[in-house]
């Protein structure tokens, strides 16, 4: 009988030294294969107008793959394509240089071809659980993003409709069609 894996912290996993990405669920590693290319470019549309729109009303704080660390004992350290987080909670001058501790206040998951939706939907219920405030699916093939909320029905916007930041990052509108343009 084979003894189970020993289970890793937050902390071990920040100075983990293999240079593969990873993600952990409840002290499990899990490798976070590196993202496309229309991947990282939605990443990098979605994230500069959040950030342009969130640095100009001073709101709070916009990352690419940063880790926030969702769960304690075990823990477990996800990280989002993008993701806010406001300034009452983590003001931007005191971004720590390690994992964040508690969630974003908006995790954006962006689809690749290869995941698969229990992980997915795992990682939703991650967000959420560990008191994010919204969780944008943004999936390129389908030319949709999937609004997820942690108390009532999740919304579907297509490329006919405005990504809206709701009560999570006020005045944020982006519209679809213009977010999905180059990868039509």
């Amino acid at each position: 009988m084979s003894s189970p894996a020993r289970l890793i912290t937050a902390e071990e996993l920040f100075d983990y030294p293999d240079p593969r990405r990873y993600e952990l669920v409840r002290g499990i590693l899990r490798v976070s294969e590196p993202p496309g290319g229309v991947h990282g470019r939605l990443a990098v549309k979605l994230g500069a107008r959040l950030d342009a729109h969130v640095t100009r009303l001073g709101l709070g704080t916009v990352l690419v793959e940063a880790g926030y660390v969702l769960e304690r004992g075990p823990d477990t350290v996800r990280g989002p394509d993008v993701s806010f987080v406001s300034a009452a909670r983590v003001p931007p001058d005191r971004i720590p240089e390690q994992f964040i501790s508690g969630p974003p206040d908006l995790a954006v998951e962006i689809l690749s071809p290869g995941d698969r939706w229990s992980e997915i939907e795992g990682k939703v219920a991650d967000y959420l659980a560990g008191g994010a405030r919204r969780v944008w699916l943004v999936d390129p093939r389908e030319r949709r993003v999937i609004v997820r909320y942690a108390n009532r029905p999740s919304r579907v916007l297509t490329d006919r409709d405005i990504l809206d930041g709701e009560d999570v990052v006020p005045g944020f509108a982006l519209p679809l069609a213009e977010l999905f343009r180059p990868l039509a």
